[in-house]
This record gives structure tokens, sequence and C-alpha cells, in this order.
């Protein structure tokens, strides 16, 4: 058999310049058991996350983070309906993390009925998970979008299933709020967050607007901002005004 020299010149440069890809695929198609499969989507929430501490969450595609993980695109679709469903998993880690250090420090204040301790960990927690305040800031404008209704319920319920344990750890400081009180409390420092964070970390183009004299009173100071309106919402809710 006489091989084309030419093609075959063609064929070992497209080789060459795939190699990397056509491995990736012959590694991700042994990826068969339950086990696999986990350790497969763990390493794309690992890159994307890493990807976070690099770049604005605008600017990271799908195509990105499958570059990151070592693997081709089409290989992501087999964990991950879209880019917002893979951000919807990545946020349940954000509030795992949260949650699990946040429970840890409220259980010193247990019984204590302090508002401004509980403002402290609430507000110390929220600033040392960077990552989970740049996440839930965009959660209900870009990751609850381009996504089944399947995957949001199951992602709804997880959260909530995480911030319960949240609602029973700081009614167990505030034992003087009862059970709506609580969640009044917590949605209100929620969404404050959610509002803040993006508000207190514009772009660098803003940061530079903001310097400007007459523009300072644009400028938000997020840690004094949120403490101020946790210690707020506990006062009004113990005088009864809803």
């Amino acid at each position: 058999m006489i091989i084309d020299s030419q093609k075959f010149n063609i064929f070992k440069k497209f080789y060459t310049n795939n190699k990397k890809s056509f491995k990736m695929n012959l590694v991700w198609q042994r990826a068969r058991s339950d086990s696999q499969k986990s350790q497969r989507r763990g390493a794309l929430l690992d890159a994307a996350s890493r990807l976070l501490y690099r770049l604005p969450i605008d600017e990271i595609s799908l195509n990105a983070i499958a570059r990151e993980a070592n693997i081709s695109k089409a290989n992501v679709y087999r964990y991950f309906e879209s880019r917002e469903d893979l951000f919807l998993q990545l946020t349940l880690e954000a509030l795992g993390k949260w949650r699990e250090v946040l429970l840890k420090r409220l259980r010193r204040l247990e019984g204590t009925n302090d508002a401004n301790s509980i403002a402290d960990v609430l507000v110390s927690t929220t600033l040392e998970n960077e990552i989970f305040s740049r996440l839930i800031s965009v959660l209900t404008t870009v990751f609850e979008r381009n996504v089944s209704t399947d995957v949001v319920v199951k992602f709804k319920q997880s959260f909530f299933k995480d911030l319960q344990l949240v609602f029973d750890a700081v009614g167990c400081v505030l034992t003087d709020l009862n059970e709506d009180q609580v969640k009044h409390l917590m949605g209100v420092t929620y969404f404050q967050i959610v509002g803040l964070w993006p508000a207190s970390h514009p772009v660098p183009e803003v940061d530079v607007a903001l310097n400007l004299p007459e523009l300072s009173h644009f400028r938000v100071d997020f840690e004094q901002s949120l403490r101020r309106t946790i210690i707020v919402t506990i006062a009004g809710l113990r005088s009864k005004i809803e």
C-alpha cells in the first residue's frame, strides 16, 4: 500500500497540533463508574473555582472551564447541561463552605442575644468567603437562566436545606426572636449581600470615577453597610416593627 506523503504530513501536523485533545477524549471515555463521573464533575467545579480567582464571572466561558480542566468542551455536557448549571453547583459548594464556618462561630454565641456579635460573625464570614458573595450576587440574573426547571428545583431545594441550618443556628443565638423573625433577618442579610457586593466592588473604570470628589458619595462600604443593616433589622424585629 502506497501512502501519499503529502496527505500523511498533513495528518501528522493535525495530530501534533491536536494531540492533547485526542488524549483528553481517550481518558474521558474511560470514566464509566459513578465514582469516576463524580471525580470528573469535581474536576470541572475545581477548574471553575480556580478561574474565579483570576477572572470576572462574565469572562468565564464553558470553553475556558474545559481548558482549565484539561478536557474537551463536548465532554462537559456529560456532567452539566450548561455553564449556568455548573455555576449553580459551584454556588452550592460555596454556600456549604460559608455555612460550615458560620455555624462553628455561632455556636460560641448561643443564648447570648447579642446583636453586635452576631452581626460581626455574619459580616466576617461573608468577607472571608468572597467567592460565595460573588456568586450569589449574580445568582438570579445570570445563573438561574439557561437551565431546566429540574435543575432549578434541585438547586433551590439544596440551597434552602443549607440555609435552614443557618436559620436554626441564628435562632439559638437570638432566642428572643421567633422562627419567622429569624428568617426575615436572614432574608434581609442575604439580599443586602446580593446588592452590596457588586456596588462595593466596582469594575476598574467605575472605581476610578468614584475617586472624584463629586462622585465619592456613590462609594459603598460593604462591611459597614451590612453590619449596620443587620443590627438595625434585629432592633426593629425586637420592637415588633415589620
